[in-house]
């Protein structure tokens, strides 16, 4: 089967080689000779001349046509005129003047002297039969390759050979890339030496604007017949874009990389049928994920969330899945909070969603209640902080897409453990991590269960009456005061400690006068009757604080 670039579509070299007649000169813009010639036509005779161009056309012009149009009109006006109109070449019978071979030179379009004689009827009809055989002959092997990918992607082959199938058709570099801009496939095409680093700069540098195409058209667009874009990648390569649509949107993109000056209409075409062909795999494959993905989630909410009645058959199903849940895994908690009163996108779980997506075979996961909650595979503890790190960089790497300041993203780990038993204890250890983490140190910051100090007696003690009780006889009093006067004598005891007793320290925390804090400290003598010089009533207060933080106080 003959390969798209064996069959290039008529261009003005072309048009000199096949339909000029002999003796025809070239004058200027030797280099737009590989530029292709949608159509060759003379100027109208009468004004306007030069309406019925679209750009692409091979111009024949003749010295007595254009003094009939308008007897001032020079051969360099309407050589800057046509240029304006993005002409693929201009030839001229007659004699050429050096004015308007610069003028040619300066705008790049190939400038060409007829001899006399030549019979520009004769040459448009000539030409025209050529390129719509062209056309014919390019259509036909477009359908053909087109039907080609079909027939693969119907009987299953995957998405690189249906990249690698249509590099090898259509001679040109073929680039599949995600519904987020992530390469999924690159092939060269036979005999080129490009590679994805060649092209992976002008990528990124095209993706905002691509982006913004795209949703400009694939809501009205069909996944059967997509429509196509170019964008320069570089001073040398383009990308002849189209979308790959599925039934609920995007899906990705197939393009096609050309050299630059040379995108044809055979390009488009393919790089659109190569994209409704790649819609027919990636709807398989997201139905077969789909259904993967709704097993994966009622196992990971029965180990969550259920009574784990029957661990066997959860193992069993897990196994099947690619997850052996008897080795060890560690529990993450991941979360998208708000820093500032400014409202960003409501995309933050699309890209929760999108970067867990990326780790699924590794990993269970599932959206709830605000949190992305993660079970990862960990050998040990640095294994754990390392997933920890890798998904707190992605995400936050992600967040200037939502168009959002003031976003941050706070991640919670819970201990690596064995069993099902043990991924519910690392869960239940990252939920407390998480709310406690946010409270102590606000947004933005991974916190480890296994630094919790304290804290992680107090959630063991969770639940206990005598607890509770502890809780009520040391800030009970002053928790009645704080709500019916409004005070602040609670926030002054925190400060107090994390002041390690310094009245001006804790002064610095809150923002007011070493007075005010004495005085206060005063009041909370007063009202509980206790001791603050005492180092037991010290240490009795600040771990009722502790427990309270960790687990009275309304979450922020």
């Amino acid at each position: 089967m003959t390969t798209m670039d064996e069959l290039e579509l008529v261009t003005v070299g072309d048009a000199i080689r096949l339909v000029l007649p002999p003796g025809s000169v070239v004058m200027a813009g030797e280099a737009g000779l590989t530029r292709e010639v949608s159509w060759v036509t003379r100027l109208r005779p009468t004004p306007p001349a030069f309406g019925h161009l679209e750009g692409g056309e091979l111009v024949l012009l003749a010295e007595k046509a254009l003094q009939l149009l308008d007897d001032r009109l020079t051969l360099e006006e309407a050589v800057r005129h046509l240029a304006s109109f993005n002409v693929a070449g201009i030839a001229h019978r007659g004699a050429i003047p050096e004015s308007a071979i610069e003028a040619a030179n300066a705008a790049g379009i190939p400038l060409i002297e007829l001899p006399e004689g030549a019979d520009n009827g004769k040459i448009e009809n000539n030409a025209s039969q050529l390129i719509m055989e062209r056309r014919r002959e390019a259509q036909r092997q477009g359908q053909e390759i087109g039907r080609r990918l079909f027939e693969l992607a119907i009987a299953g082959e995957p998405l690189p050979a249906m990249v690698r199938t249509l590099a090898e058709l259509s001679g040109r570099p073929v680039v599949l890339e995600g519904r987020d801009g992530r390469l999924l496939a690159f092939q060269p095409a036979p005999g080129s030496s490009i590679t994805s680093n060649d092209v992976a700069t002008g990528l990124a540098q095209t993706r905002p604007a691509v982006q913004a195409w795209y949703r400009s058209v694939v809501s009205g667009a069909s996944p059967a017949d997509p429509p196509h874009a170019t964008y320069p990648l570089d001073e040398q390569w383009a990308r002849v874009v189209a979308p790959i649509i599925g039934r609920d949107g995007l899906l990705g993109s197939l393009s096609l990389v050309v050299p630059l000056a040379a995108p044809t209409g055979t390009d488009a075409m393919l790089a659109s049928r190569g994209a409704a062909a790649c819609a027919v795999v990636l709807a398989r494959e997201q139905a077969a994920a789909s259904a993967r993905r709704e097993i994966e989630l009622n196992v990971l909410d029965e180990i969550l969330d259920g009574a784990l009645r029957s661990e066997v058959t959860l193992l069993q199903q897990a196994k099947r899945l690619g997850h052996d849940l008897t080795q060890s895994h560690v529990a993450i908690i991941a979360r998208i909070d708000q820093t500032t009163v400014a409202r960003a996108r409501d995309d933050r779980w699309v890209l929760l969603e999108e970067t867990l997506t990326r780790h699924g075979s590794r990993i269970l996961w599932r959206l709830r209640n605000n949190n992305a909650e993660i079970v990862w595979p960990a050998a040990d503890a640095q294994a754990a902080i390392e997933a920890a790190q890798e998904l707190h960089e992605e995400i936050s790497q992600g967040l200037p897409a939502l168009g959002g300041q003031g976003l941050a993203v706070s991640l919670a780990v819970g201990r690596v453990q064995d069993g099902l038993g043990g991924v519910r204890a690392s869960y239940q250890e990252a939920r407390q991590a998480l709310n406690l983490g946010r409270r102590l140190h606000g947004p933005g910051k991974i916190t480890r269960f296994e630094e919790l100090g304290v804290y992680r007696l107090i959630f063991a003690a969770e639940g206990l009456k005598e607890l509770d009780e502890f809780h009520e006889e040391n800030l009970g009093l002053l928790l009645a005061y704080d709500r019916d006067h409004g005070g602040d004598l609670l926030r002054t005891l925190e400060a107090f400690f994390a002041a390690t007793c310094s009245p001006k320290e804790a002064a610095s925390i809150l923002g007011v006068h070493r007075n005010t804090i004495l005085y206060r400290l005063e009041r909370i003598r007063e009202i509980t009757g206790l001791d603050l010089d005492a180092a037991d009533v010290r240490l009795r207060l600040h771990l009722a604080l502790c427990a309270h933080v960790a687990l009275y106080a309304n979450e922020a």
